[in-house]
């Protein structure tokens, strides 16, 4: 990594500590425990997400700019465990082929004790394996009555464990496929290991950057002109952080219960069916009025393909076909994107794309010209 404060390149040897081993300065962020983040990452990544300060974005934005993009991978369902192993018997042929060899080895070793002290020791030799051979042929013969007992007990617990094992698939059925979320970062762990490490070294936030619960949300001067409809407090947050209801007059509201009357609505929503169900609930409740669907598309998701964040969320398949039946307007590719249990956040976009397209649609939202708005392909800061 490179040292924030003199710029020079350290190998791990000269950052013990998380100081620099040239300037003794400390820095915050170690990348052998930080997934490769550091603080001059951190501060170019600040940078470029907000247009060279002139975007404030929330630190659960600056989470989403470092959580792994892609469709997640195929988790492979395990079987019940617990599956009976079938007893183990030797054949009868062998079991008789043991006693016979064993017999015939006590016989010969016999034969050779009557003869001159020399075959003493082969004598012995000769019995010995006759005795284990007739020992373990004899023993497995006595055992013999009890195998249809235990291999019936083992045709139980078989069909038990089968019968377990097909519930368990039912049961799967009735749910979306499980996906893994490999190289993500949590929202607990980017506050413990990157935000309240970076204040404790530094004392505040990267210039640009706040909290969501640090936002005072300001009320319009005016009369309203603008609703915009927002589930996301995060998203919520950083409009108001960057002075989006001063501007256009606007109402920020979560659930469409709470729009108010005969103003235009703009609709800011994640790639989710929630999301599009959002936009459709919005349009029900306002017949006669402007609603401008800004919410991320699927299509643009699809479209983004290996470099958009998407996420998993593990759901039962008829709740969820429901909601689809619901959205005629889905492409097929769309449906059977959001069929896997998949969905794109909305916090995820990057911060300054986001302004634009929440004011271009709120421009357009005044000028009474509904349309719908795709999202470009988003940024993912190196």
């Amino acid at each position: 990594m490179i040292c924030p404060h003199c710029e020079a390149r350290l190998p791990a040897r000269e950052r013990t500590g998380r100081v620099c081993g040239r300037c003794r300065q400390p820095f915050a962020l170690e990348p052998k425990t930080t997934r490769g983040l550091h603080d001059l990452r951190l501060r170019r990544a600040v940078e470029r997400l907000g247009d060279g300060g002139r975007v404030v974005l929330t630190v659960e934005q600056l989470r989403w700019a470092f959580h792994g993009s892609g469709t997640p991978g195929h988790v492979p369902g395990k079987p019940p465990t617990g599956r009976p192993v079938p007893p183990t018997y030797e054949n009868p042929a062998v079991m008789a082929a043991l006693v016979v060899a064993g017999a015939a080895l006590l016989t010969g070793a016999g034969y050779l004790l009557t003869l001159p002290i020399g075959f003493v020791v082969l004598s012995l030799t000769m019995g010995g394996f006759g005795l284990i051979a007739l020992y373990a042929g004899v023993t497995e013969l006595v055992r013999l009555p009890r195998r249809r007992g235990q291999l019936a007990a083992h045709q139980r617990a078989e069909l038990a464990w089968q019968e377990r094992n097909e519930r368990q698939k039912q049961e799967e059925a009735r749910w979306t496929s499980p996906l893994g979320h490999g190289g993500t970062w949590s929202a607990a762990e980017f506050r413990r290991s990157v935000v309240e490490r970076w204040i404790a070294v530094h004392g505040a936030l990267p210039a640009g950057v706040v909290e969501e619960s640090a936002v005072r949300p300001a009320a319009p001067v005016g009369p309203p002109a603008l609703a915009v409809l927002c589930p996301d407090p995060t998203v919520t947050a950083f409009l108001h952080a960057n002075g989006f209801p001063e501007r256009y007059r606007a109402v920020l509201v979560a659930t469409p219960g709470e729009l108010p009357e005969d103003l235009p609505v703009v609709v800011l929503h994640d790639a989710s069916p929630q999301g599009c169900l959002l936009a459709a609930e919005a349009r029900a409740a306002r017949p006669d009025g402007t609603v401008v669907d800004a919410g991320v598309s699927a299509r643009a998701v699809l479209a983004a393909g290996e470099r958009a964040v998407q996420l998993y969320e593990h759901q039962l398949r008829a709740p969820l076909e429901e909601r689809l039946r619901r959205l005629p307007a889905l492409t097929e590719g769309e449906r059977a994107w959001f069929g896997r249990g998949l969905w794109s956040p909305l916090a995820a976009q990057p911060p300054k794309r986001l302004l634009a397209v929440a004011e271009r649609a709120a421009e357009r939202a005044l000028q009474r010209h509904v349309g719908f708005l795709s999202w470009p392909v988003p940024e993912v800061p190196q």
